[in-house]
């Protein structure tokens, strides 16, 4: 296991210029792509005896990020976590940082501005989420940093967008470090939650942007990789397990594909312990400011449901390097017109080899 970082890592070099505002165009919109649970590793760090299997999957999995930006041209990319495979014990601090700059390359190469949070797998064996922000925020066009604030996890940010006048703060993207396991009193792990002093900050921050806008909240979206609780608030619980259902904490939901829109093709996997964590959402309520969030996590679910008022998004896994037969992202249109109604997009993008479907 990995412990620490080396010491060239523990520089000024991250004191940087920051880089032009993010802006709405001139015909009122902003286009983001999310692309999340890309789960890349080099191919040299499995150990396949059918080398091709490895290099086809990561071909495969380049390959979605290369065409999800190339289709959808976007002013900002997002990743959602579990980035790398991290859970790989064959990882080296070399072998993360050309990981990295492997599914970089496509925004790289385009210049486009890009942000990241982080999964319950980016440093699951030690190499550190916040050596990882490292070399993504050696990107020059990196939005994302290690924190706003000395709050837990790494990540936590909010970056503003521009009218397209470019005179005032029109929107607000909050990137939250969702974070990764934590064990319950049987010692059993579990999914980890955004914790309370995570929360505390967004609703300082968010009470400052909402002052410069004239005391109403300013419109927002949010990205984290683990779904908050309340998203299964969005199926039905029923009495009877039968195909159609699922279980989770005692209970059987149904799969409800008549109440949401978009594909559920697994259990939703949001924290599971002995009490439910529910603050976050009830935060967002009280704020008034979110009225959408985008998540990760659940490889193969692309659904929305409306919660409260809240739209909870999953967005398709990107990855080969993982379980799931469909890859690819999601678009997302805000309109700087109607700045709480947004158009978004689930792409699916094909194989282009002949690995199979696993």
């Amino acid at each position: 296991m990995a412990m620490g970082y080396p010491k060239k890592w523990k520089t000024d070099r991250f004191k940087r210029e920051a880089p032009a505002p993010l802006k709405f165009g001139a015909d009122g919109k902003f286009k983001i792509l999310h692309i999340t649970d890309i789960h890349d590793v080099e191919p040299i760090m499995d150990d396949d005896e059918d080398r091709s299997i490895p290099e086809r999957r990561d071909l495969e999995t380049l390959n979605v990020i290369e065409s999800l930006v190339a289709k959808t041209n976007p002013d900002l990319v997002v990743f959602g976590g579990d980035n790398i495979s991290g859970y790989w014990e064959e990882f080296t601090y070399d072998l993360v940082q050309s990981t990295i700059n492997k599914i970089t390359k496509p925004i790289r190469d385009r210049n486009i501005p890009l942000c990241v949070v982080f999964g319950n797998h980016d440093g699951e064996v030690g190499f550190h989420t916040e050596f990882q922000m490292m070399q993504y925020m050696e990107y020059p066009n990196c939005r994302s940093n290690l924190n706003d604030a000395d709050v837990y996890g790494t990540g936590n940010c909010c970056v503003t967008i521009k009218s397209s006048k470019g005179d005032k703060d029109a929107f607000a993207i909050w990137l939250m470090d969702s974070n990764d396991y934590e064990r319950n009193s049987t010692g059993d792990f579990s999914y980890d939650h955004v914790h309370d002093d995570q929360i505390a900050w967004y609703e300082k921050r968010a009470e400052e942007l909402n002052k410069a806008n004239g005391g109403e909240p300013l419109p927002a979206i949010l990205f984290q990789h683990i779904p908050v609780q309340q998203e299964l608030d969005g199926f039905k619980v029923v009495t009877e397990n039968d195909e159609y259902t699922f279980s989770r904490d005692g209970n059987y939901y149904a799969l409800g594909h008549e109440i949401l829109e978009g594909r559920v093709r697994e259990t939703p996997c949001p924290p599971n312990m002995e009490k439910e964590y529910r603050e976050q959402f009830e935060s967002w309520k009280k704020t008034g400011d979110i009225f959408a969030a985008f998540f990760g996590h659940d490889h193969v679910n692309d659904f929305k449901m409306t919660v409260d008022g809240i739209d909870l998004y999953q967005t398709l896994g990107a990855g080969y390097f993982t379980y799931g037969m469909e890859h690819g992202g999601r678009l997302i249109v805000l309109d700087e017109n109607n700045p709480r109604e947004l158009y978004t997009e689930s792409i699916e993008i094909p194989q282009i080899t002949d690995l199979g479907k696993y």
